[in-house]
């Protein structure tokens, strides 16, 4: 697949760490998701190789992300979202090459690996909620030991600092938030055409979780109850092949997987996000809707009333309330005078609360503080040492 995001030069495109600062930044495979991509693009916007930061993959498979290095430990995804036990001492040796003094974990995959490989301090970005059947688990005893490894739990909300805390037992003193973000110099909008029927868009991974048989469900009632609407999908997945008859009938163009959603976002009216909220964190799709001047229309899960302002730059509704989704997307068709003064209240908040330079600033802020902390504890302990 192509690459759709990265920077071929190295060459810094944004605030640099300062000398002497060098950070690793890891995620699982180079999977065209939400969270390569944004490791990509805060690589990239903290200055990338030449700005100290240094971005590796560690499994083979996809190489949608561009990365500085793929380790291409054998397994792909599955190892990834599994334990590979033969990978986390190859993955000890490995990181012996490289300089860096700090590494950054995207996600737990990938954070997992780098817990019981690394000596080096870790900033495990925290971007999901756990599932409620792991709450009370022996999974749970195990993630708790691990997350110990943490210098700092960077959650993308309040809802996941709270897991942090509740789940993962982690002192509040070690959990920052960090929202997500995206560069709202690439998620810009675009004059929509007034003379069509309302367009509603769909983007997510075609599984059960982002829940794309109910978007099919909902398109369908309000062509029933009257409402001229056109829609489109755009998304890959295990799902695809059992959407492909249901789309279609119910008037849907499915574009499978793309690797530039910014132009479908142009075109559509409204976005609607009826996942469902496990592993849900901070839905970057939402932040993307929002820079393109989208309203959107979402169920309550985690982050997602971070990113929306309810009533004035889209509309939440209950995870399992399909009738309260069928009205909110009803009311934005049937006002688009509302619906446009959404879009540009969206794009506002998203430029001031979730551009990628207000974000990585925030990162930058958090790794000083740590590689700071690191090294007067390493001095302080040396001194501590009895001279032999």
């Amino acid at each position: 697949m192509p690459v759709v995001m990265g920077s071929d030069t190295g060459t810094p495109c944004g605030p640099a760490m300062g000398p002497g600062i060098r950070v690793l930044h890891v995620i699982p495979t180079g999977l065209g998701r939400g969270a390569q991509l944004f490791a990509r693009a805060l690589v990239d916007q903290l200055g990338g190789l030449g700005g100290g930061h240094r971005l590796v993959s560690l499994f083979d498979g996809e190489d949608d992300v561009a990365v500085d290095d793929a380790l291409g430990l054998p397994g792909g995804a599955s190892a990834a979202s599994g334990l590979h036990p033969g990978a986390i001492a190859t993955l000890a040796s490995r990181l012996r090459h490289f300089d860096y003094d700090v590494v950054v974990a995207h996600g737990g995959d990938a954070f997992k690996y780098v817990a019981l490989s690394c000596r080096s301090p870790i900033l495990y970005c925290v971007i999901g909620t756990w599932p409620q059947g792991a709450h009370q688990s022996a999974r749970r005893v195990l993630w708790r030991a691990l997350a110990r490894r943490a210098a700092v739990a960077a959650a993308v909300s309040d809802d996941v600092a709270d897991e942090c805390r509740d789940v993962l037992a982690l002192p509040s003193a070690r959990i920052m938030v960090i929202p997500n973000g995206r560069d709202d110099r690439r998620y810009v909008p675009a004059p929509r055409p007034a003379d069509h029927p309302p367009t509603l868009l769909f983007v997510g991974h075609l599984t059960h979780g982002k829940r794309p048989h109910l978007f099919v469900r909902l398109v369908e009632r309000l062509r029933a109850d009257g409402h001229a609407v056109a829609a489109r999908m755009v998304g890959a997945g295990p799902l695809e092949s059992q959407l492909v008859s249901d789309a279609a009938r119910a008037g849907i163009e499915m574009l499978g997987w793309t690797p530039d959603v910014v132009p479908e976002l142009q075109k559509a009216d409204v976005f609607v996000f009826p996942s469902a909220p496990e592993g849900e964190g901070m839905p970057g799709v939402l932040i993307e809707a929002g820079l393109c001047e989208l309203p959107a229309v979402s169920t309550r899960v985690a982050g997602a009333s971070t990113v929306i302002d309810d009533g004035a730059t889209g509309l939440l509704v209950p995870v399992d309330d399909f009738g309260a989704l069928v009205d909110a997307t009803a009311e934005l068709i049937v006002h688009p005078a509302r619906r446009l003064a959404m879009g540009a209240a969206a794009r506002r908040r998203c430029e001031e609360h979730f551009s990628l330079e207000v974000v990585a600033s925030r990162w930058e802020e958090v790794l000083r503080a740590v590689t700071t902390r690191h090294a007067h504890s390493r001095r302080v302990g040396a001194t501590a040492r009895p001279a032999r």
